[in-house]
């Protein structure tokens, strides 16, 4: 184990790491959370249906997904930080590329090359926590997934605001360029510290009430052979699938139900502020109280506001649910990851997640597309009420791993 501080090993402090994780995390977010505002002009100008769309943005989730674990394998083993400078670079081409809706080859591109890029980075970021900071795992990881959320925000309001079917593409490219400038920057920033690393002042038994069930560092593959793994992974499924259900389709849904449009335009920026803060504030109780319990309640609370905005006419209460349930959808970005390096430990914990996090590419299959066609066939309330109920159930699941957790 490592005697060297954070400043010694890095020359800085490590809460300069966590700041670049934060801003690379950023500048992925509009891949995902300005989807819903982007997809109506690529559409409209290229005379794409609701469910060529709902594909696109399935390709999204599947390889940004995807790139999780073979990122982080390699972060375990090499590092963060040509990985980051990659993935940045990816992410900026596959923006890009979204600007060539008349070119339907390129758009894939976005869905595959880009994606993959998104991935990269968000990988590379979420797992600092668990690297850096084992003695506030549920916070710094709920920052840095909060920046998912958060980073879109003056991209969303960028594109709402200003963006028209004629001049989408230069603020595109703009964005692009942005996001693969400064992710390169952080790359240069994000390093690991040795295996075993502590803080000085911190020991594990400071933490009795979240203190690892077992000190064994588990390889990917003793990690796969406990069945608590494929119980979180069901879960990670369905709570995901819920979720990307909700930011996808939210606008369309607001206009479906006859809002005025300024309705959807509230949805679609305040999910992304309480997505955002919902990370830091059940990841931080997370840390006081369990993950398990934390994620049973949020998972709950997600499911019980779905089933409310599938009822409801009133534009007030729908705006409320919505933001309220992505509060409380938020932290699976923050706890899975916490529960993971919990369970199995730091050393591969970029590996273990990853291969957890893969399940979002069945959530996202199921956000983004099954879900459109569920849509076009019974209904956007029939949709949402299947989301709620996928959340709960996503809920119950967690719970049951807080009586045996995986130990050697």
């Amino acid at each position: 184990m490592s005697e060297k501080t954070d400043k010694e090993i890095l020359g800085y402090s490590r809460w300069i790491v966590l700041i670049a994780a934060f801003l690379a995390m950023a500048l992925v977010s509009p891949y995902e959370y300005a989807w819903s505002s982007i997809s109506p002009l690529v559409a409209e100008s290229n005379g794409w249906s609701l469910d060529q769309m709902g594909l696109v943005f399935t390709l999204f989730v599947l390889f940004q997904s995807g790139a999780s674990f073979p990122t982080g394998v390699l972060r375990d083993r090499y590092g963060p930080r040509v990985l980051t400078i990659v993935g940045g670079t990816l992410s900026g081409l596959g923006l890009y590329s979204l600007t060539f809706g008349h070119l339907p080859f390129l758009t894939i591109l976005y869905g595959i090359i880009g994606s993959f890029g998104a991935g990269m980075v968000y990988s590379n970021a979420v797992n600092t926590g668990n690297k850096w900071f084992p003695d506030k795992r549920g916070l710094s990881t709920g920052l840095i997934a909060g920046a998912f959320s958060w980073g879109s925000i003056p991209f969303i309001l960028w594109i709402r605001s200003y963006a028209t079917v004629d001049n989408y593409q230069f603020i595109l490219t703009s964005i692009a360029i942005i996001v693969g400038v400064i992710i390169i920057i952080c790359g240069l920033i994000i390093k690991d510290p040795p295996n075993g690393w502590r803080p000085k002042s911190w020991s594990p038994s400071d933490d009795e009430g979240i203190t690892r069930p077992s000190t064994h560092q588990y390889t990917i593959i003793e990690t796969v052979k406990t069945w608590q793994f494929w119980i979180l992974y069901i879960s990670f499924f369905l709570i995901s699938g819920a979720g990307l259900m909700t930011i996808s389709k939210i606008v369309e849904y607001s206009g479906e139900v006859g809002f005025i449009p300024i309705v959807g335009t509230v949805a679609a920026t305040g999910l992304t502020i309480t997505n955002g803060a919902g990370r830091i504030v059940m990841g931080r109780i997370s840390d006081k109280i369990g993950r398990e319990i934390t994620m049973m309640l949020s998972f709950v609370l997600t499911g019980a506001f779905l089933l409310i905005i599938a009822q409801t006419n009133n534009s007030i209460l729908f705006l409320i649910s919505v933001m309220t349930a992505l509060f409380f959808w938020g932290p699976l970005f923050s706890l899975f990851p916490a529960i993971t390096g919990h369970y199995y430990g730091e050393k591969n914990a970029a590996g273990n997640y990853g291969l957890l996090y893969s399940a979002k590419m069945a959530g996202g299959f199921y956000g983004g597309y099954v879900a459109a066609i569920l849509m076009k066939g019974y209904g956007f309330r029939l949709t949402f009420m299947i989301g709620g109920l996928m959340a709960i159930v996503a809920g119950v699941l967690v719970l049951l791993t807080k009586y045996k957790p995986p130990k050697l």
